[in-house]
């Protein structure tokens, strides 16, 4: 009886043993179209915190092809908690390739007892299964690599202590990948809604000229851009960048459809924060662009119209839009314009047409006030400011003359909350200038609820340069 429990007991250890190397090995990343000849490489991690794994015996194997042996190239054969291991082609020259710089001193790098993973190398383009196994011919860990990636770009896992579920991985924003070390989409935030804005849009050049869509970053730290993609009606998607790049504050990005566009606007340089695409499709009827994170999340979208133009240019070819103040609504047709550059458009530039918001505490503020609205860039629309007393309420903006004539109706009963912003570009109901003197606002608001009724009077000054 002693004998029988001290061998179940032999047998309990051995198989906790391999249980726990199965589970705390995982495969976290793969190059399978890599810069660097006989470069392709796959990647595994020690999710355990307490434990070593000898990987004597170890095994890969790549989709149909007989299983590779893994043998020691460098660092020893034992993979301790916590740190990575690196599998290399059997006919990768690592004294003087790449990844000698690229993989750290903690990690140990393996190599196939044969030249290639599988017979010839795997797939660049089709999707294959990659399957890593113990010395007693079980697999511990497997993934199905998607070839979706440019060269020098691999695929990656998110969370390295989760499945192997499609949404955990993606292409890498590193160019030749991150062997050894923690990987690159580890540390991409996902962002909020107008955290980068769609800031300029033109879409009708001239001959000689490209399309383009300016951004802009509005927050006070750096965004990461790189794996962002803009899409452009409902099949054109475009990366931002495939590698990382980060924006800082303020700073601006542009999406150009071809080179043109350093012909144009003498200030872009190639080292500017541009990308030449090859196409955008900005349909000069209007489309609908969204730019959305490397995670999928919309942070900004815009369906333009060529309504959005301001209505005293005749023709608007090789003028851009431009967005008044990317910190207001972009759908909100009030919050564009034409561009009233020499140039006829400023991508990477502050825009001809910003008007900047300066808000003040108080019920009614404007700002400008007086302004010109002559088309000139220089004050040409003004901002109101009001606060309401209540939370959410419908509001109506209607503009007066010194005669009491009603001259505009800027906002007829729009859901507004407790504070507002509202762009006026001082053009009468039927789109044509008014005329300079003094004018009145007059808001009114009407409580969702209780009906009560709240009433705002200021008066705006329009100017023109003598």
């Amino acid at each position: 009886m002693k004998k029988k429990l001290f061998l179940f007991s032999i047998l309990f250890i051995v198989n906790s043993n391999f249980a726990q190397y199965g589970n705390s090995l995982t495969i976290t990343e793969v190059m399978f179209r890599p810069l660097e000849i006989n470069g392709q490489y796959i990647e595994f991690y020690n999710t355990s915190v307490t434990d070593t794994v000898d990987l004597t015996g170890f095994k890969f194997k790549y989709y149909t092809a007989a299983n590779n042996n893994i043998i020691s190239l460098s660092r020893g054969i034992k993979l301790a908690p916590g740190k990575y291991a690196v599998i290399l082609q059997g006919n990768y020259n690592y004294e003087t390739g790449l990844y000698k710089t690229l993989i750290p001193d903690d990690a140990v790098v393996l190599k196939l007892s044969s030249n290639n993973f599988g017979s010839s190398g795997m797939a660049k383009t089709l999707d294959r299964d990659i399957n890593l196994i113990n010395a007693s011919g079980e697999t511990i860990d497997a993934y199905i690599y998607t070839a979706d990636n440019e060269d020098g770009i691999s695929d990656e896992k998110v969370v390295l202590n989760k499945n192997n579920d499609k949404s955990n991985w993606g292409n890498s924003i590193k160019i030749n990948g991150t062997p050894g070390n923690s990987n690159s989409l580890s540390f991409i935030p996902k962002y909020s809604y107008s955290n980068l804005a769609i800031n300029e849009i033109m879409y009708e050049p001239n001959t000689g000229n490209s399309e383009y869509i300016e951004l802009i970053n509005t927050t006070k730290d750096s965004i990461q851009i790189g794996g962002m993609k803009i899409i452009t009606g409902s099949d054109t998607k475009v990366k931002l960048s495939n590698s990382s790049l980060k924006l800082a504050p303020g700073e601006y990005f542009i999406l150009a459809a071809d080179s043109s566009i350093f012909n144009n606007y003498h200030w872009l340089k190639t080292e500017t924060n541009i990308r030449i695409t090859g196409t955008l499709k900005l349909l000069n009827d209007g489309t609908t662009i969204v730019l959305k994170d490397y995670w999928g999340i919309t942070i900004d979208s815009v369906s333009y119209s060529p309504g959005w133009h301001n209505k005293n240019i005749i023709s608007t070819k090789n003028l851009s839009l431009e967005r008044l103040n990317p910190y207001f609504d972009s759908n909100d047709k009030a919050n564009w314009s034409t561009s009233v550059s020499i140039y006829g458009g400023t991508p990477g530039k502050q825009n001809s047409v910003f008007t900047q918001n300066q808000f003040h505490q108080s019920n009614v503020s404007i700002s400008p006030n007086p302004f010109s609205p002559d088309n000139d860039g220089f004050e040409d629309f003004t901002v109101i400011n009001f606060n309401l007393s209540r939370a959410l309420s419908q509001v109506r903006i209607k503009v007066f003359d010194s005669q009491g004539r009603l001259v505009r109706t800027l906002v007829n009963y729009k859901p507004s909350a407790s504070h507002n912003s509202i762009i006026f570009d001082g053009l009468d109901g039927n789109g044509r200038p008014l005329r300079i003197g003094i004018y009145i606002l007059l808001i009114e608001s009407v409580e969702e609820n209780s009906g009560n009724v709240e009433v705002m009077k200021a008066p705006v000054v329009i100017a023109r340069k003598l």
